[in-house]
């Protein structure tokens, strides 16, 4: 468990521009806004539960283009990749279990040029492996080239995507041992806390 006061403090800024140049060195594209509802239907089928309203989707692009990406075979959308830029604002909202990622609140959401204060995985869905190995490669990109000091929050939805999480990605949960929500912390600081642990 991991208190609000122990959270690492984050330095990196919203570059949308940036985003977008990573996420098609990945292979992925900003969703487009007639995309929605296969975009919304492959997460929803591969998750098995309920994904954000169309509305919410328009409502965060509008802020973040590259909130929502996705990857095709031969045009056809066979990976989504959603991810929230958080203001510092909503660090204690998280803490606090009052954050809703299904009905976001647009205040919570970092605009171009604000520090970002932590991050959101907001869904990953492949139906292929080309789709899959693309998510792995955006979110390596964009959290060593953007965001190597931000902390990232996701909630497991899916037996499968707590093991990738916790075994993959080195996420851990947040409250409590079996806590669908899960957290993720800087490399830096979980080397420096495997070091602390051995030196122990």
């Amino acid at each position: 468990m991991i208190t609000e006061a122990e959270l690492p403090a984050a330095t990196s800024r919203l570059d949308p521009d940036a985003m977008i140049a990573v996420a098609l060195e990945a292979g992925m594209v900003p969703l487009a806004e007639h995309e929605i509802p296969v975009a919304r239907k492959l997460a929803g089928d591969l998750m098995q539960h309920e994904v954000v309203s169309v509305e919410t989707l328009l409502a965060v692009r509008a802020i973040q283009p590259a909130a929502m990406l996705v990857f095709k075979d031969e045009d056809q959308i066979t990976g989504v990749f959603g991810q929230l830029l958080l203001r510092p604002s909503a660090i204690r909202s998280i803490f606090a279990g009052e954050f809703d990622a299904l009905n976001v609140d647009v205040d919570y959401l970092s605009h171009p040029g604000e520090v970002v204060g932590l991050g959101y995985v907001w869904g990953l869905a492949a139906s292929t492996k080309r789709a899959g190995a693309a998510l792995m490669l955006q979110g390596q990109l964009v959290r060593g080239r953007l965001f190597p000091d931000l902390t990232i929050f996701t909630r497991a939805v899916t037996p499968a995507g707590r093991h990738i999480a916790l075994n993959r990605y080195r996420y851990q949960p947040f409250r409590y041992p079996d806590d669908e929500l899960l957290l993720r912390l800087p490399e830096g600081v979980v080397a420096s806390r495997e070091r602390e642990a051995v030196a122990a």
